[in-house]
């Protein structure tokens, strides 16, 4: 998990409020990273074609 990237959920999608160099850096070696986002946990951030994206149950959400 990294302390570094700081990600919060806005509506349908989520949005890194701190960390977006960190996070490409960490995505440009691994398809996935783990980042704590307040009040839902732990989640898993997956590098895709059309940029990142949150699997979450059954739903994709973008990062943006």
């Amino acid at each position: 998990m990294d302390s570094d990237i700081i990600i919060v959920r806005e509506e349908m999608h989520y949005r890194v409020l701190y960390g977006h160099l960190r996070l490409a850096g960490v995505l440009s070696t691994t398809d996935e990273v783990c980042v704590d986002v307040k009040g839902e946990g732990t989640l898993k951030i997956r590098k895709t074609r059309g940029g990142m994206s949150v699997k979450k149950k059954h739903h994709q959400l973008p990062v943006l």
